[in-house]
């Protein structure tokens, strides 16, 4: 997945791909990707001059659930963001600069929107890189891999015990 962050005349200032390996589904990657973009802003040096840092999702659900509580997949990755939102207020400032705080926008995809295009093509190029070693499967990937091998299992017996 991909993190970019943009001014208003849209001139891109970071950006950057990144890969989560294969053992990640889309919502996964989506929480790793914000958390990873909203880390590298509070570590930009012009942190100290911003308000607010904006994190815009076309991933809907995962704009909901991204500063609430998680129980499904990607729980530490949750908790990190949620400690992140709140630490952002009391990251190093100019004594001019309000706290702010982070905000959560979804933006429709594949509606045309430039920044959103370039996150896209930035996504492309994180999942055709090749992945850190080692990587760590996800709570839904595995979930959905069990409950795979198990259908796959069961119409094997069933071919065995009732052909």
């Amino acid at each position: 997945m991909a993190f970019q962050r943009t001014i208003p005349s849209s001139d891109i200032f970071l950006r950057s791909s990144l890969s989560y390996g294969h053992g990640k589904e889309v919502f996964d990657v989506e929480v790793e990707a914000a958390l990873a973009g909203a880390q590298a802003a509070i570590a930009y040096p012009t942190a100290q001059f911003t308000t607010n840092l904006w994190i815009c999702l076309d991933n809907l659900e995962v704009a909901i659930c991204l500063l609430s509580p998680s129980t499904g997949s990607s729980q530490e990755i949750f908790e990190s963001f949620r400690t992140l939102a709140a630490v952002w207020p009391l990251r190093k400032r100019l004594p001019h600069t309000k706290s702010g705080s982070i905000q959560i926008r979804w933006v429709p995809g594949h509606a045309k929107i430039p920044e959103n295009e370039a996150a896209d093509l930035a996504a492309k190029e994180g999942a055709a890189s090749i992945p850190p070693a080692p990587y760590k499967s996800s709570y839904a990937s595995l979930k959905r891999y069990a409950k795979t091998q198990s259908l796959s299992a069961a119409q094997s017996q069933w071919q065995k015990v009732a052909p």
